[in-house]
């Protein structure tokens, strides 16, 4: 499949109306989610997750909805919503998405940074109106590094905290040092304001299992080119795409970010030729590509890549050291799980 191939039409209501789990997360269960025994807080917030989706259900389960009175004794019985805090890398998104495998009635699962575009897409009160169709919001990867965004999703919670939908979060702390998780739950609790009251905070310890060497080349072969890997790759029930870097990035300012999530629809693994460092002047397509890195994910699409860098490289310094550090650094982590490079100074 050539990238012009792909279609990039399906309507953004039908995008928001599936209540399906992404691909990479559909068997997520409790049961499948092993706690590192060495961070007790992995098996305590678990626990404590189980717990919240039984409360969800019964709370959907009440008929005392009639009346002024019923839907005073509604709000009254309504759980609060989730946060949960923690690195990247230990099983928040596992656990997110085991709410939603176990919940049964009407969920959607959103990433940050996917609200943010609907945000912009439709604006805030007519988004709130669609997402409170649901009984559950699943929200990946909070953002709190840039405070116009962090204020955006607040807003936005805010809104639909008066309709009966329940939000569970994950944040995108990265702990660069000790008490950084605490750091960030703080800012999270300050910039949520008088919301807080409306949260469950949980905080869950561990290791980042998908980071490696970030500034090695991974699963490099010097006998066998992208294309090769291309050809061997047999794809199941979606297509395999094979692009250029500087032709992704083309396609990807002029589609919607919120329709990257055709790719999930069309292909299996895409194949990235000749992937370079992103310039000064090309942040929006910087910030593009962690997007898309997300989506991919998400999809459990397999992602190849050509490269002459390495990929801790891939962003300047001033990038994985400002506002948008969490992005990048989410992306490199996800990109050194699912990621196959091809070292092309072999």
């Amino acid at each position: 499949m050539r990238i012009e191939e792909i279609n990039f039409d399906m309507p953004i209501n039908l995008i928001i109306a599936q209540e399906r789990m992404p691909y990479k997360f559909s068997q997520c269960s409790f049961d499948n989610y092993m706690p590192d025994e060495e961070y007790p807080s992995q098996r305590d917030v678990k626990e404590k997750l189980e717990k919240f989706v039984y409360e969800v259900e019964r709370f959907n389960t009440k008929k005392c909805c009639g009346g002024i009175i019923g839907k005073i004794t509604r709000k009254r019985l309504k759980p609060k919503h989730v946060y949960i805090d923690g690195g990247f890398g230990i099983g928040k998104t596992h656990l997110l998405s085991s709410i939603g495998n176990a919940y049964p009635g009407r969920k959607i699962f959103l990433s940050f940074s996917e609200l943010m575009y609907l945000i912009a897409y439709f604006d805030l009160l007519p988004l709130v109106e669609k997402i409170s169709r649901f009984d559950l919001l699943l929200l990946d990867e909070f953002e709190l590094d840039d405070p116009g965004d962090a204020m955006m999703g607040i807003n936005f919670i805010r809104e639909l905290s008066s309709t009966n939908t329940i939000v569970a979060a994950t944040s995108n702390t990265t702990p660069v040092s000790l008490g950084g998780r605490k750091f960030d739950m703080l800012l999270f609790k300050e910039r949520i304001g008088s919301l807080i009251d409306y949260f469950q905070t949980f905080a869950i310890d561990g290791k980042d299992y998908r980071i490696k060497k970030l500034t090695k080349v991974r699963h490099g072969s010097s006998k066998k080119t992208l294309m090769d890997l291309f050809k061997e790759y047999k794809t199941g029930s979606r297509d395999k795409l094979y692009v250029g870097f500087d032709d992704l990035l083309k396609k990807m300012r002029d589609v919607h970010p919120v329709r990257y999530i055709n790719f999930n629809e069309s292909i299996d693994a895409v194949f990235i030729e000749n992937l370079r460092k992103f310039t000064d002047d090309e942040l929006l397509d910087a910030l593009r590509f962690t997007y898309l890195i997300d989506v991919l994910y998400y999809g459990s699409v397999d992602i190849f890549i050509s490269t002459d860098i390495q990929l801790w490289d891939m962003f300047s310094d001033d990038l994985k050291d400002g506002k948008f550090r969490n992005k990048i650094m989410r992306c490199l982590s996800r990109l050194s799980e699912k990621g196959v490079f091809v070292d092309t100074n072999s």
